[in-house]
């Protein structure tokens, strides 16, 4: 009689332990569960990946008017050539445009290297398909983005600017490319296919004479990252 009642108790231990155990809620169906909202599949490739950023990340991206991605695929540097396969689930239905964007450490855009605006017939199928192919990492509104945009509250937020120099949006490309400097009349501020004879670089490096200001400090990256991507696309100008 003991063995029998002993066997019982365990019985009955056992059965509410199981019973206990399935009634969980849903915390196993949210486990297994596939991620909801719309999914992107992008094939992409770069150009000029020689100047792949180290500081910052570039990210297949959900965007909704914001400086901030609301969802982020991270990629990595590719092999020279390379054509890379992204996917990207669970996009909020908030979300307005997928773009290939270049964010800094606080997560914050950048720059957009290809946007794409999502559609109402890609909302009702729930799938993105995207082809971004010889994307430019040396365009200049990564330049401008990434480098500039650190300038612009002595050259140009007012409406004056340091020697006369705006680096604004829209206005830096034409006031540096193939312009005398002020304060040197015998150099370029920018000379196309030559860095080193480009009086912007003399300036960033320390080496130019007769400035109020020093400007080997200006750049907010590691290193000396800013300033080998400016020359970089100082060289390849033509």
């Amino acid at each position: 009689m003991k063995k029998r009642t002993l066997k019982r108790i365990i019985i009955m231990t056992l059965s509410v332990l199981l019973l206990t155990s399935c009634d969980s809620g849903d915390i196993y169906e949210n486990f297994n569960s596939e991620a909801e909202g719309l999914s992107c599949t992008a094939t992409v490739s770069f150009i000029n990946t020689s100047t792949w950023p180290v500081d910052y990340q570039i990210v297949l991206a959900a965007f909704n008017q914001n400086d901030y991605p609301l969802i982020t695929k991270g990629i990595s540097k590719p092999a020279v050539g390379d054509t890379i396969q992204l996917s990207l689930n669970g996009i909020p239905e908030n979300c307005t445009e997928i773009s290939i964007a270049l964010l800094n450490k606080s997560k914050r855009l950048v720059n957009q290297f290809f946007t794409h605006v999502i559609t109402n017939e890609e909302r009702e199928k729930n799938l993105i398909q995207l082809t971004a192919t010889d994307l430019n990492l040396l365009d200049y509104s990564r330049i401008q983005q990434q480098f500039f945009s650190n300038c612009i509250n002595c050259h140009g937020a007012s409406e004056k600017a340091a020697a006369g120099l705006f680096l604004t949006d829209g206005k830096s490309y034409d006031a540096i490319v193939n312009k005398t400097s002020s304060k040197d009349s015998t150099a370029k501020i920018v000379l196309p296919g030559f860095p080193e004879k480009s009086f912007i670089i003399r300036v960033l490096e320390g080496k130019a004479e007769n400035l109020h200001y020093d400007h080997t400090n200006v750049s907010f990256n590691s290193e000396t990252e800013d300033i080998e991507l400016l020359k970089a696309w100082i060289n390849q100008l033509k």
